[in-house]
């Protein structure tokens, strides 16, 4: 878990501290230490959480490329195991000298039984003219068929972009193409409909590469907190003003999270 915290002394910055995976020791003991360059703390608890998830997913890249050095390390070994215990299994099935069973068929001739001559006897039928009554009971008594009639198709509603307010835009390093968008969303809307508002946000950036897009209820505090003012707003009014944390790069791909507020502690 890391932290923020600011020195004492003239210059009055924020700073980052977090312990990460250590690839000599296999434990999470390795310091990494940043000046964050701001002394306002709503800017640096974002910049914390841009900086939290920047060094999980190296380490999960750590992680991955600890696991394929070790099987390159010990791929002879390796080899040398399956080989041997290939070789086990061929010797085993040389040497099994048990015959293997015959199952026998007793076949049964079935003689075909003798067919009895049809005796056809002729019988005198009395012609009878018919009876009008039967028809008209034949003809009450028919079967109604009703058709059903088929439910109708519910269609789902289209999923639309909510209201909101580009409030700042931030360029924090044209080498990299890397910059921040802060918005207050006017409505009240649901998690795919914000998902949908960060994306649509994204294309109308293609400058930034690597963007990072910050959404705050439409509220006096979160449009403070979008304008990045100096404020003294408390952690759970924070918490309650912002809704999303997104950010977007081709090598990583997208990040949603709509519960940032657990960034800022308790």
């Amino acid at each position: 878990m890391s932290s923020i915290y600011r020195k004492g002394g003239w210059d009055g910055y924020y700073y980052y501290q977090t312990y990460v995976y250590n690839p000599e020791t296999g434990k999470k003991d390795k310091r990494i230490f940043h000046s964050l360059g701001t002394r306002e703390l709503a800017e640096a608890e974002i910049q914390q959480a841009e900086l939290d998830i920047k060094y999980e997913q190296q380490e999960q890249v750590g992680q991955t490329k600890s696991r394929f050095a070790f099987l390159a390390q010990n791929k002879r070994t390796i080899a040398l195991v399956a080989g041997t215990a290939m070789i086990t299994v061929f010797i085993m099935n040389f040497f099994q000298t048990d015959p293997v069973p015959q199952k026998t068929l007793n076949k049964q001739v079935v003689t075909p039984a003798a067919i009895p001559e049809e005796v056809i006897v002729q019988t005198l039928v009395k012609e009878t003219a018919p009876d009008p009554k039967q028809d008209v009971t034949k003809e009450e008594s028919l079967p109604i068929v009703s058709k059903s009639v088929p439910e109708p198709k519910l269609v789902e509603p289209k999923l639309t972009i909510p209201k909101h307010t580009v409030v700042r835009v931030e360029s924090i390093s044209s080498v990299f193409k890397q910059g921040k968008v802060y918005v207050t969303v006017d409505e009240k809307a649901s998690t795919e409909r914000l998902r949908l508002l960060c994306k649509n946000i994204t294309k109308q950036y293609p400058e930034f590469s690597n963007i990072v897009i910050c959404l705050y209820a439409s509220s006096a505090i979160g449009i403070e907190l979008a304008k990045g003012t100096e404020t003294k707003f408390s952690v759970k009014e924070q918490k309650k003003a912002w809704l999303v944390l997104y950010s977007y790069n081709p090598v990583e791909g997208d990040y949603f999270d709509d519960e940032p507020g657990e960034y800022l502690g308790s």
